[in-house]
Parts: structure tokens; sequence; C-alpha cells
């Protein structure tokens, strides 16, 4: 059941890059968060990583790819280091993940040469980014709740079959 999840998660994060939308409304901050706090495998960080890979070959790559993947290296390493997976610690990770997100990836467009190398352009950097961090934020808390309900049910269901077996 665990793998039939994992794929689901693939397909849906690739679509969700590849489908025009609203900008940054993707499950992938969520799916970066949740695949570490659930499998506490470090190996899992590689599930949001694969998505983008896969995702980036039909849309393209950009300057900023490697800020955008160490984004999302740490986002998984913040949900592997949660002890709790309740809906308030969700909660709070995922406005971390978002933070998280928006912070690294805007310092690599500043970086990318985007802006002038100037702290104006820094600022100015950020400040054209907080339309996109609105959709960050709220499909971050959106998904990250999402999935960890339909996480709690198929786990619940997997364990109530177990007991009837």
């Amino acid at each position: 059941m665990k793998y039939v999840l994992i794929l689901f998660l693939i397909f849906v994060g690739v679509v969700s890059r590849i489908y025009p939308y609203a900008p940054n409304f993707t499950p992938l901050l969520s799916i970066a968060l949740l695949s570490g706090l659930y499998s506490k495998n470090r190996f899992f960080v590689l599930l949001p990583i694969l998505i983008m890979l896969m995702s980036d070959i039909i849309i393209g790559n950009h300057a900023v790819v490697p800020w955008v993947y160490s984004s999302f290296i740490l986002i998984f390493a913040l949900g592997y280091f949660v002890k709790k997976s309740s809906y308030f610690y969700i909660f709070i990770c995922s406005i971390f993940s978002s933070v998280i997100f928006f912070i690294i990836s805007n310092l690599g467009v500043w970086f990318a040469g985007g802006y002038s190398y100037s702290f104006n352009g820094l600022i100015a950097c950020y400040t054209a980014a907080i339309p996109f961090f609105k959709n960050t934020l709220i499909s971050t808390i959106l998904y990250s709740s999402v999935i960890h309900s339909v996480v709690s049910i198929v786990s619940s269901y997997d364990k109530q079959l177990r007991v009837n077996q």
C-alpha cells in the first residue's frame, strides 16, 4: 500500500508542476516535508528530487535549480527530525517549509542575476516574490493536511485489515 501512495505522490507532483495554473501552488513542499516525517529513511529525500527532475525534463531547467533542490533537502530534514505527526505540528512545519523555500529560492533568483547585486536589489527580489509566497503557503498547508489525512486513513484501514486476518 505504501508503494501505491509513493507512486501516486510522484504522479501528482509531476502533474502539478507541468499543468499551468496558479504559480507555486503545488504539493511539492508537502511531499518533501511529509516524506521526511513519515519515512524516517534518509533516502526518501529522493522523492521530491525525483519529482523535480521528472518535471524539469518536461518544463525545462533554470538557473535557480540548485537553490530550489537544496530547499527541498532542508524541508525534508525538517520533517525527518520532527517527532510528532499531529495536525498542529504539520501546520507549523508547513509554515516553516514555505518560509524556507521562499528565503532560499529567492536568494537563488538574486544570485542568478535577476536583480542588481546590492541590498536594494535583494529587497526588490524578495518584494517581487511576495505574491508567489501566498500561493506557496496556502498550497503547502492545504496539501500537507490532505496528504496527512489520506495517510492516516490508509494506515488505520491497513491496521484494521491486519487485525481481521
